[in-house]
C-alpha cells in the first residue's frame, strides 16, 4: 500500500484552478521548500476537516525548531519511520469517520452506489484534504481504489474508506503544495488562489482552510486586495485564531516553555496557569478594539491575567472583590501597584527565563536581545560554568550576589564581551525572583541593585542608564530594533523558512505599511501588512 503516497514531491504543473495571477513581477520573492504539515497543523487540519476527535500526531512525529519555530519547511522531511506513522493515521482517521454517520455526512450525502455519487464524494474529500480541486486524473485514481476495495468485498462504506485512507495518506494531504512554473528560475511569480488560501489559513489556524475559504479561492476573489483584507478580519474573529496565538507566540514569547518550567517553588499547574497568562496578555494585542493596542505598548502596558492559582505569585496583588469567582476572560487585573507592568513583569516570562531555583540576568538578558531585539548574540566557544554558592564555598564566591557573581565571570575575557551585550537587561529585573514575586532584597538581607547601563544601540551610542523593569520596559519599547524584530518573527513563521538581516528588501515594505503615518501600529495591522505584501503574495523557484 505504499503506493498511496503519490510520486508528486517534484511536480512542477499548475492544478486546475489554481491562478497564476497578474501583475507586475517583485524583485524579491523568498525561495521555500515544500512544507509537511507540523504535529500542530496535522491534528488541526485532521480536527476541522473531518471532525474527527482523534489527534494522531506527537512528540515523536519529528521535526526540529529552527529560528524558533517548529514550522520551519527544511526541518520538516519525510522517511520511512515518519511515513508508516502517516499511515496508520490515515487508516484511524479514515475508520473513525466511517464508523460515525455525521463525520461520514461531510463528505457523502448521496447513495454510492451511484458512480456519480462516489465520483462527488471523492470530488468533496479531496477539497478539503489537499486544499484545492482534484485534478479528473486523480478523480480516476481515487475511483479506482473505491472500486478495487468492492471488488475485494468491502460495502460502499468500507470502500470509501479506504479511499479517504488514501486521500489522507497522499502527499497532497501531507504536504501543503506550492508550484513553480519554471521551478528553476529565481523570478517571482504571485500565489494561485488556493496556494494563497492555504497560505492564510495555515498562519492565522494552523489549519487547512474552510469552506468560505475555498470558495474565495475558487471565484479568485481572494486574490482582490478588498477581500483579502476582509478575510484576514474573518479568520482573526474566529475561535480557532486562538491556535495563531499558541503557536506563534506560544513558540515566540516563550508559553509553551513555561508550561513546564521546572520550580520547586511553583507546580506543574501553576507554570500552566503562567503559560496561559502570557498567550491571554498577547491575545489582548491581537483582539483589541475600539481602541487598539499599539504594539510598542506591549513591553509597559499596566494589566495582566491572574488565571488560576498565580495570585499567590503576585503575593502582593489586591484583587477586586469576587475575582476569584469569574471566568478567566474576566480575571483582567489592571493599574496595579505590585511593582510590575508589561510583558516583563508576567511571571511566566520571568520563570522561564530563570533557573530552576535562581534567577539568571543573563538568560533573561539573552532572551530580552534575541527575542525582542533579534540581536542574538553569537555562541561562545567557551561557556565557563557561573558559580553559585552551594557549588564551591572554597572559591571565594560565598555570599556574593548575582551581580558580583556575573562582575566575576566576566573577569574571563572571553565571557566579558559576550555578557555585556545582554546581562544589563536582565539585572534590571533581578527584583523579580525565579518564578517572578517582586522581592527588595537577596535571600540573605542584601540589597538588590537594579540600575544599569544598557548596551549601545544605534539610537543609544553610548547607551542608556535604567533603573528597574518600568525603565527597562520604556526603552525596550522606544529601540527601533523592537518595531523591526516582531515583523521578522512574524515573516519568519508566516512563510515556514528563516528570514533575517539578509531580507532586508522583504522586511522594509511590511514595516512601512504597518507603521504609516496616522495609523494605530496594532499587531492586527501588522499581520494585514504581512498578509498584503509581496512577501506573503509571491514566491520563486531557485537552483
Amino acid at each position: 500500500m505504499v503506493w498511496l503516497l503519490k510520486a508528486t514531491l517534484g511536480c512542477t504543473g499548475t492544478h486546475p484552478g489554481v491562478d497564476s495571477g497578474t501583475g507586475a513581477t517583485p524583485t524579491l520573492a523568498p525561495s521555500q521548500g515544500m512544507h509537511r504539515l507540523n504535529s500542530a497543523e496535522y491534528n488541526a487540519t485532521v480536527e476541522d476537516t473531518l471532525g474527527s476527535k482523534l489527534q494522531p500526531a506527537g512528540d515523536a512525529w519529528g521535526g526540529q525548531e529552527l529560528a524558533g519555530f517548529d514550522n520551519i519547511a527544511s526541518q520538516l522531511g519525510v522517511d520511512k519511520t515518519q511515513y508508516d506513522r502517516f499511515f496508520k493515521a490515515a487508516q484511524a482517521l479514515a475508520s473513525d469517520v466511517t464508523a460515525t454517520p455525521e463525520l461520514m455526512g461531510r463528505f457523502v450525502d448521496c447513495d454510492l452506489v451511484e458512480a456519480q455519487c462516489v465520483d462527488a464524494s471523492i470530488k468533496a474529500a479531496g477539497l478539503r484534504l489537499f486544499r484545492r480541486p482534484l485534478e479528473a486524473a486523480e478523480v480516476t485514481t481515487y475511483r479506482g481504489v473505491y472500486a478495487s476495495a468492492l471488488g475485494l468485498g468491502d460495502d460502499e462504506s468500507a470502500a470509501f474508506g479506504l479511499t479517504l485512507q488514501a486521500l489522507l495518506a497522499s502527499a497532497e494531504f501531507v504536504y501543503r503544495f506550492e508550484l513553480d512554473p519554471q521551478p528553476a528560475s529565481p523570478e517571482a511569480h504571485p500565489l494561485g488562489a488556493y496556494e494563497l488560501a492555504s497560505r492564510l489559513s495555515y498562519l492565522l489556524w494552523s489549519s487547512a482552510p474552510d469552506d468560505a475559504l475555498l470558495e474565495s479561492a475558487k471565484t479568485g476573489s481572494l486574490l482582490q486586495a478588498d477581500t483579502l483584507s476582509e478575510t484576514v478580519d474573518r479568520l482573526l474573529q474566529d475561535p480557532k485564531a486562538q491556535r495563531f496565538s499558541a503557536n506563534f507566540a506560544g513558540q515566540w514569547l516563550g508559553a509553551r516553555q513555561a508550561a513546564t518550567h521546572p520550580s520547586p517553588a511553583w507546580g506543574a499547574r501553576e507554570a500552566g496557569d503562567a503559560a496561559r497568562e502570557m498567550l491571554f496578555y498577547f491575545g489582548e494585542f491581537l483582539n483589541k478594539k475600539d481602541p487598539e493596542w499599539s504594539w510598542f505598548e506591549f513591553p509597559t502596558a499596566d494589566f495582566n491575567y491572574v488565571l488560576g492559582d498565580l495570585p499567590h505569585v503576585y503575593y502582593d496583588m489586591r484583587l477586586p472583590a469576587g475575582l476569584s469567582d469569574l471566568a478567566d476572560s474576566e480575571r483582567r487585573v489592571s493599574d496595579t501597584s505590585d511593582q510590575r507592568a508589561g510583558f516583563f513583569g508576567l511571571a511566566g516570562f520571568l520563570a522561564l527565563t530563570s533557573m530552576d531555583r535562581r534567577t539568571s540576568p543573563s538568560k533573561r538578558g539573552k532572551w530580552i536581545a534575541g527575542n525582542l531585539l533579534c540581536a542574538e548574540p553569537p555562541p561562545p566557544n567557551v561557556v565557563p560554568e557561573l558559580k553559585t554558592d552551594d557549588q564551591d564555598p572554597g572559591t571565594g564566591l560565598l555570599g556574593l550576589d548575582v551581580r558580583q557573581r556575573l562582575e566575576e565571570h566576566r573577569k574571563n575575557p572571553a565571557c566579558a564581551s559576550c555578557h555585556a551585550l545582554f546581562d544589563p537587561y536582565g539585572l534590571a529585573l533581578e527584583a523579580f525572583d525565579p518564578i517572578g514575586r517582586y522581592r527588595e532584597t537577596y535571600d540573605d538581607g542584601s540589597p538588590i541593585d537594579v540600575s544599569v547601563t544598557l548596551p549601545a544601540s544605534e539610537s543609544h551610542p553610548e547607551g542608556v542608564t535604567v533603573t528597574g523593569l518600568a525603565e527597562l520596559s520604556q526603552q525596550v519599547a522606544q529601540d527601533p530594533r523592537f518595531g523591526s524584530c516582531v515583523v521578522q518573527k512574524l515573516l519568519t513563521y508566516a512563510l515556514g523558512t528563516p528570514v533575517g538581516d539578509g531580507d532586508e528588501p522583504l522586511l522594509q515594505p511590511i514595516r512601512d505599511a504597518w507603521l504609516a503615518p496616522g495609523e494605530t501600529p496594532s499587531l492586527r495591522r501588522l499581520v494585514h501588512a504581512l498578509v498584503s505584501s509581496d512577501a506573503f503574495r509571491y514566491r520563486r523557484g531557485g537552483p
